[in-house]
């Protein structure tokens, strides 16, 4: 079966040696604390390399300049994240509902944890002043989990689990149903109103949408 998409990411970094890769990734995290705290306009290039030490030559070298420097870190936060949760695979005798949960699970507590709000801020400001920066952000990180989840969700078609032609359009579904917790938390709220219980919002959810992918009789 054809994947819907490929979801690898490639790289065009150059070949680093071992001190030239923590270097680089000392130059990002110092880059991910400062921007987040203070923003990205108000963080100089100076302020990073006082912060974790070097010299800004070593920025031009990895980054280019400072729009490299937040374009390398949407994409390191990334990497990241996709390392630490990586994506579902269907084990033998597991459900469809089980591993569609699990899923769920995984993208609500990363669109609710307070970090990545704080980075989704950021993204949101700069990529307003930068469609470049805008599209990277996107295919970094929503775009590369949208085509996870079309994936499951065609193989699951072509075993009969579900009846989904369209999985691409599902997984948007998908994704749409959990970013209401998302946008509350960028706005300043909590992630669900008080009378909402998180495990039992995700699970009806879940429930809802495979209900509307089932084979009609």
């Amino acid at each position: 079966m054809n994947n819907v998409h490929d979801t690898s990411q490639s790289s065009c970094t150059t070949a680093l040696t071992r001190r030239g890769i923590e270097r680089r990734a000392s130059l990002l995290q110092a880059a991910n604390t400062l921007f987040l705290e203070k923003g990205f306009n108000a963080v100089s290039l100076d302020d990073i390399v006082q912060f974790c030490g070097g010299s800004k030559a070593a920025i031009y070298q990895y980054f280019g300049n400072k729009k490299g420097l937040l374009a390398a870190l949407f994409e390191y936060r990334c990497e990241k994240f996709f390392k630490s949760n990586p994506p579902p695979q269907w084990q033998s005798g597991q459900s469809l509902h089980e591993i569609i949960l699990l899923t769920a699970k995984s993208v609500y507590i990363a669109f609710t944890d307070t970090d990545n709000i704080a980075f989704m801020r950021l993204v949101v400001e700069e990529s307003q002043r930068d469609p470049e920066l805008a599209q990277l952000a996107y295919d970094s990180g929503p775009k590369r989990g949208l085509l996870i989840v079309a994936n499951l969700l065609e193989r699951a078609h072509a075993q009969g689990e579900i009846d989904c032609p369209h999985p691409y359009e599902s997984a948007t579904l998908f994704f749409g149903m959990l970013r209401h917790a998302q946008w509350r938390l960028l706005v300043g709220l909590s992630p669900l109103e008080d009378h909402l219980d998180a495990d039992h919002y995700l699970k009806y959810l879940v429930e809802r949408f495979l209900a509307g992918h089932r084979h009609s009789s």
